[in-house]
């Protein structure tokens, strides 16, 4: 099981990047088994954040823990080439795609290797089995994707329609074993953002118990805001 984590981003009280505090949460999440981080995703609302703070967020966590273990939620053009430029690999988010031929011709422009991020509260062309079936016949197929909103059923789908040397990462962690025995290579943990101390083994049924009780706790919570402001009081 591959374990993916959405990481934290400090601010201070004025707005700007609190470096010193982002860099000490880098260190703390590299010391974890976590196998990816991803940097700038909605989890800590990188889609609000300017392209100089993503480059900025990037070049920080380049510099504490190196690049073996990150991938960069890219927005832009430019956030792709920021990301190439520091060796880590950019998951392209999949912005305003109306239909598979549209989505086709974006998936043809992504550099190699990439991932995807696939949300229908993003785009309403998704990255589906169909979508992908067609992205393996035109041989554009990028490194794997993490996809949102998607029944496990799909899942099973989606790895028939990508071969085995695609990396399959559910954005739901509500279900793991399920999503697992799907196909899936891992979940996407958001509840885990905050590194709960003792962070929980390498074992299944342990991680989902970590993800289930924070979960609960975020589900009160009336808005994605407030969920985020949550984990970063857990986070202290």
């Amino acid at each position: 099981m591959q374990l993916v984590l959405p990481t934290l981003t400090y601010r201070r009280p004025d707005g700007r990047l609190d470096t010193t505090a982002t860099a000490s949460y880098a260190e703390r999440a590299a010391a974890t088994w976590a196998h990816l981080f991803i940097l700038s995703g909605t989890t800590t609302g990188g889609h609000h954040a300017t392209p100089a703070e993503r480059a900025a967020v990037i070049d920080l966590w380049a510099d504490t823990i190196g690049t073996d273990r990150l991938t960069a939620c890219c927005w832009t053009r430019d956030d792709i080439d920021h990301a190439q430029r520091k060796n880590v690999i950019p998951m392209v988010a999949m912005l305003n795609l109306t239909d598979q031929a549209k989505a086709l011709d974006f998936l043809s422009s992504l550099p190699r290797p990439a991932y995807l991020f696939s949300h229908p509260e993003y785009s309403p062309a998704t990255f589906t089995p169909a979508l992908a079936t067609a992205t393996a016949r035109a041989g554009v197929l990028p490194a794997g994707a993490k996809v949102s909103k998607m029944p496990v059923d799909q899942i099973q789908e989606l790895r028939a329609s990508t071969g085995p040397e695609f990396t399959i990462w559910d954005g739901s962690p509500r279900h793991i074993a399920h999503s697992l025995t799907a196909g899936a290579d891992g979940i996407v943990a958001a509840p885990l953002s905050h590194l709960p101390e003792p962070f929980p083994r390498q074992d299944i049924t342990e991680v989902q118990h970590a993800i289930d009780t924070t979960q609960t706790h975020l589900d009160g919570l009336p808005t994605r805001d407030a969920r985020t402001a949550a984990l970063f009081h857990l986070a202290r």
